[in-house]
């Protein structure tokens, strides 16, 4: 960054700053008295029935609806399938209130907020968002939903809303650079689409670059990330 710069972070949340899929395999397996393999088919079904669904929202094939909405709804048929048993469907349906962060999370969420802007982004709903910044002890500033675009992640409104978010005073004074922090390629490539700045950061599983990816800061955790950042990373771009 050059010295003028004022790097924004805008972090994904499901998979980035929380373990999404082991933390739902732990509730599938508590709720359903099933063994972590079982489980963990459970919540791949369940997360690409969601996704098909975010899809069908971003292509305009059915109208907008939250991230808790549509957990009870795959749940629903997952339960109508015979693939979970009708009493576990409640139980899960607050299941990503309750997702566990990832062990430098929280620590480090708050010492990035200590020296930048901090915003989450995710498809996750207001309602959602909340329990996990109460219950993960993430500290950003401000979290923006699917809910305030009527979209989901990769639709360009979604990043769109944090780059305005993220955006300084009118005056030009401050020189703001929104940074998408992810450690899904799919999202730091519809980002860089938007015109923001991309860290990776990997998890478990997480959307590793392609060879032909080129984004701006790769960090191997959130302290790595921190220090990146402190060094004056990503450079500035050529004019």
């Amino acid at each position: 960054m050059t010295p003028s710069a004022r790097p924004v972070l805008v972090f994904d949340v499901l998979g980035t700053l929380v373990d999404q899929a082991g933390s739902l395999a732990a509730e599938v397996g508590e709720a359903a008295a099933s063994d972590e393999a079982a489980a963990r088919t459970v919540v791949t079904t369940w997360l690409a029935r969601v996704a098909e669904r975010e899809r069908d929202v971003v292509d305009g094939r059915r109208a907008f609806a939250s991230s808790h909405d549509l957990d009870r709804e795959v749940l629903a048929g997952l339960a109508a399938d015979g693939d979970l048993p009708a009493g576990a469907v409640e139980p899960l349906a607050t299941a990503a209130e309750r997702l566990r962060p990832w062990p430098d999370a929280a620590a480090g969420v708050e010492r990035l907020a200590r020296d930048f802007t901090v915003l989450g982004l995710s498809n996750a709903s207001h309602r959602t968002l909340r329990a996990l910044r109460d219950g993960a002890g993430l500290g950003w500033h401000r979290a923006i939903s699917a809910e305030d675009a009527g979209t989901y992640k990769p639709a360009s409104g979604l990043y769109a809303a944090a780059v305005a978010a993220a955006a300084g005073p009118a005056d030009g004074s401050d020189d703001v650079v929104p940074v998408m922090v992810a450690a899904h390629a799919w999202d730091l490539r519809a980002a860089a689409a938007a015109g923001m700045r991309t860290a990776y950061v990997p998890r478990p599983d997480g959307d590793a670059p392609r060879d032909d990816d080129a984004f701006d800061l790769h960090a191997a955790d959130l302290a790595d990330l921190h220090a990146r950042l402190m060094a004056g990373e990503p450079s500035p771009p050529v004019s």
